[in-house]
């Protein structure tokens, strides 16, 4: 019996997870975009506005423009949070799903609180998502986007050596137990 024979949902969240990064990658292309378009706007008002300061409507274009721009991407963006949620409710749907194989209650009750601690990794990720897509206007200091961009690509909510770990600890346990 290999692994993903013992454990019902291995294989299933893998092809999940696949997903996840995919539209997690999508979302960040966005948040750039959207980040960068915000600090773009800054540096034109007041003092930075430079030579466009004598023009007034090529200064009112460009930052129209660029506001048009970061509200797009964060249309988009919103739109990848609401895959991401899609995904993670397709993982949480995974402790319902019925194993193939017949297993051990103790077993079963070992690959539940696995999956259920890796539901708990998606879920705070998909929060700090969620904030960060809602919370894009609400500020313009380059730090601070710049703190957004790193945590939406770092991804610190989910543990990549722990899930490694995890998925180490099923293919062991169905090679001693099979």
């Amino acid at each position: 019996m290999t692994a993903t024979d013992a454990c019902w949902w291995l294989n299933t969240w893998k092809k999940l997870d696949n997903e996840w990064e995919a539209i997690s990658s999508r979302g960040q292309k966005q948040l750039a975009n959207a980040a960068d378009s915000l600090q773009k706007t800054t540096y034109f008002s007041g003092e930075h506005r430079g030579t466009l300061s004598c023009c007034e409507s090529l200064h009112y274009r460009v930052s129209s423009r660029l506001w048009e721009l970061a509200h797009r991407c964060s249309t988009r963006l919103e739109e990848e949070v609401k895959d991401l949620a899609e995904i993670y409710l397709r993982m949480q749907r995974l402790i319902l799903d019925t194993p193939t194989k017949q297993l051990t209650e103790k077993r079963r009750q070992r690959y539940e609180a696995i999956l259920l601690e890796v539901l708990a990794m998606y879920q705070h990720e998909l929060m700090a998502k969620s904030l960060i897509a809602a919370g894009i206007f609400e500020t313009f200091n380059h730090d601070v986007l710049t703190m957004y961009l790193a945590s939406w690509q770092m991804q610190p909510h989910i543990n990549r050596q722990r899930l490694q770990e995890l998925e180490t600890l099923i293919r062991n346990d169905a090679y001693y137990c099979a």
